[in-house]
C-alpha cells in the first residue's frame, strides 16, 4: 500500500532559515534539550507530535503565527535560551 500521501503545503523558507539560525546559535546543551523535546516533548501528553505538527500547519495556513525580523529575532533567541536554562536549572 505504501505510505499515505501528505498534503503538499507551501514551504516558508524564511521561517526555515530563521529556525536554522536559532538552532545554530544554541550551545551543545541547548541543542540536546531541543532534540530531546522533539523526540519526546512530554511522554504524559496524549497528543502526539504528529498531531501537534498538524495543528501548527493549520495555524500557519490560517495566518496564526508571528513573523520575526532581524530586529526581533535576537529577542526570541533570548527567550528560548532563558526557557532552556530554566528547564535545565
Amino acid at each position: 500500500m505504501g505510505t499515505p500521501m501528505i498534503q503538499s503545503m507551501p514551504v516558508n523558507t524564511v521561517l526555515i532559515d530563521t529556525l536554522t539560525q536559532i538552532i545554530l546559535a544554541l550551545n551543545e546543551q541547548e541543542r540536546q534539550l531541543l532534540f530531546h523535546q522533539l523526540q519526546d516533548p512530554n511522554p504524559a501528553d496524549l497528543q502526539s507530535l504528529q498531531q501537534k505538527i498538524e495543528i501548527g500547519a493549520q495555524q500557519l495556513l490560517n495566518g496564526d503565527y508571528t513573523e520575526y525580523t532581524d530586529e526581533t529575532l535576537p529577542e526570541l533567541l533570548g527567550k528560548i535560551r532563558s526557557r532552556g536554562q530554566n528547564r535545565i536549572g
